[in-house]
Parts: structure tokens; C-alpha cells; sequence
């Protein structure tokens, strides 16, 4: 319960039992300050039109010394700027605090090494697939080490939530989505859905466990695996399966179509002059629909590839392991 003693304190965004939950990630604090910002600025103009609303009743009420209504300006262009400009400033000033902590959200720092984790969501459970192949029905991170979510669902939108992180994104299906974060308190925290997403919706939970120290993260990962093929495991078998090696080389060297080998996150350069950034969602588009996007070089040849989402993210994951460089 919230008291008011404590919002006049100014310690609505204070960490503890009782009031906001446990700041455990980079951007938390600065999600609070957006909140505390629209709470305390909605709580001003709250005051401010109920103290006028009041003082008009009694200003101007009926009664017998003033049988009809005072003479008023039926227009002031002054006023009109007035309350137009000031509400414009303040959707500005709350833009660019919002943004500033969106863009922490989505945005790596620059040299970043971040632990990255493709998260795939179902009806009605949550996978995660680490770095190194140990997949998990839990998440699980190092503190104070950057860690990127990529998200996908197979089947409706769900949507990723982390109260002690402040941290929401939505799973859709057909595209990846993601968000980084770096974790700053060790601990075990609750992940929920919070897009409706069928009957057994509020069932769908999972934990973020966030190791101390590198040992402790690296003894869970020495574990036994999960009884689900690793993402990169998936990869490999699905781009011999589907036969795209006869047309794809993982070695760099040319073929019928673009090599895999050093792609993931440069910049190709298509038939029409466009330039396209190989990310998750461009392969996956390159898979789906192989014509919408043609690196310069080569024919229009492919055609669409009937995969589903894990194979997909399995690809992705081929890929991003025949990366040049460290």
C-alpha cells in the first residue's frame, strides 16, 4: 500500500517492499524518473483544477446580490497560446526523457560485449536458449554483464515482463523483437506475460536468475542441457536438411547464391542500390521471402524456404557462429 506521507516524501520510487519493486537492472532508475515525472506532474494539474473548480463555485455562485453572470471576453488569443504552449512543452519534455530511456533499452553501448539470449515464446511457456548452446526454461544472466533478448513467438504475441528490472517487450510472431539491459542485483526474479494470450495466460511465468560471479554462471552452464536441441544445433541440421548448402558456402567462398560465413551484422549491398543490414530480421525475411531483398551479384533464384520460427531462429543462430573476427 501506497501512503501518503511517503508520496510526499518523494518515496514512491524508492526501492523496497511496499512501493516500487527492487531496481535490478540499468535502466530501472531510469524508468522510475519517467514515472515519477508524469505522477507527480498529472498530481500538480490535479490540484490545480480542483483548486479552481472550488474557487469558481464560490467566486461565482448564485445568489442575491448577483441575480445573472458577470460580463466575460468571449475571446482572448493570449490565453489560447498560453494553454496551447504550455501542454506542447510538456509532451516535449516528456518525449525526450521517455526517449532518452527507450534508447537505453534498444541501444547497446558502443564496444559492448553483451551475453545474448534468443527467447522464444509459446502457449503457454517461456525458452531460453544462452550462449553456448544450454537452453532453459529459465533465464539466466551475469551481473553487471550487458545482456541482449531476442525475442520470437510461435504462435500469438505474448509479451516479456520483468517488474525489478522495468523491462517489457512483446514477442510477435513472424518478426524478432529485442531489448538489452545490464543486471545490477544478484537474485532470482519473476518473468510474466502480460499480453493476453489464451486460456492458460497467467500460467505463463518463468524466473531470471542473475549469477554473482562468472564461476557461479559458468557451474549452472556445466549443468545437464535441456532436452531440446541447441539453436545452433538446430541450425546446422536444418541448413543441410533443406539443402542450403548447394547454394550457400560457409567457408566464404562464391557460390550460386551469398556465402554465410562473416555476414551477420554487415552491411549488403542490394540490386537496387539499397543498403541492408543482416540482422534477424532480414534473414528471416531472406527465408520467407527470398525476392524482397537481392545482394547485388546475384539472380533472384531462391525460393521461399517452409520453416518455422525455431528453425528460423536455429539459422539465425548458424550464422551468427560463422562471424569473422572475435
Amino acid at each position: 500500500m501506497i501512503r501518503l506521507p511517503d508520496l510526499l516524501a518523494g518515496s514512491l520510487i524508492a526501492a523496497g517492499p511496499g512501493y516500487m519493486p527492487e531496481r535490478a537492472s540499468s535502466v530501472a532508475e531510469g524508468v522510475d524518473q519517467v514515472f515519477a515525472l508524469l505522477f507527480w506532474m498529472s498530481a500538480f494539474f490535479l490540484v490545480v483544477i480542483i483548486g479552481l473548480t472550488v474557487l469558481f463555485v464560490i467566486r461565482y455562485r448564485a445568489r442575491a446580490s448577483r441575480p445573472g453572470p458577470e460580463a466575460s471576453p468571449d475571446h482572448s488569443t493570449k490565453l489560447e497560446i498560453f494553454w496551447t504552449a504550455i501542454p506542447l512543452l510538456l509532451v516535449f519534455v516528456i518525449f525526450a526523457a521517455s526517449t532518452k530511456v527507450y534508447l537505453a533499452m534498444t541501444e547497446l553501448e558502443p564496444g559492448a560485449n553483451p551475453q545474448r539470449v534468443q527467447v522464444t515464446a509459446r502457449k503457454w511457456s517461456w525458452w531460453f536458449d544462452h550462449a553456448g548452446g544450454k537452453g532453459s526454461k529459465e533465464l539466466h544472466v551475469l551481473v553487471g554483464r550487458p545482456v541482449e533478448l531476442v525475442l520470437a513467438s510461435t504462435d500469438v504475441v505474448h509479451s516479456l515482463y520483468v517488474p525489478q528490472f522495468r523491462l517489457k517487450q512483446d514477442a510477435v510472431p513472424g518478426r524478432f523483437t529485442r531489448m538489452v539491459f545490464t543486471p545490477t542485483v544478484p537474485g532470482t526474479y519473476p518473468i510474466l506475460c502480460t499480453e493476453y494470450c489464451g486460456t492458460n495466460h497467467s500460467t505463463m511465468s518463468a524466473v531470471a536468475v542473475v549469477h554473482p560471479d562468472q564461476a557461479s554462471f559458468d557451474a549452472w552452464a556445466a549443468e545437464g542441457k535441456g532436452g531440446e536441441e541447441s539453436l545452433l544445433q538446430v541450425g546446422v541440421r536444418v541448413f543441410e536438411e533443406k539443402g542450403c548448402s548447394a547454394c550457400h558456402s560457409v567457408d566464404g567462398s562464391p557460390g550460386v547464391g551469398p556465402s554465410i560465413k562473416g555476414i551477420w551484422g554487415k552491411d549488403e549491398k542490394l540490386t537496387d542500390g539499397k543498403i541492408a543490414k543482416v540482422d534477424e530480421n532480414y534473414i528471416r525475411e531472406s527465408i520467407v521471402t527470398p525476392g524482397a531483398k537481392i545482394v547485388a551479384g546475384f539472380d533472384d533464384m531462391m525460393p521461399p524456404v517452409p520453416l518455422d520460427d525455431r528453425e528460423i531462429q536455429g539459422i539465425v543462430a548458424y550464422i551468427q557462429s560463422l562471424k569473422e573476427g572475435p
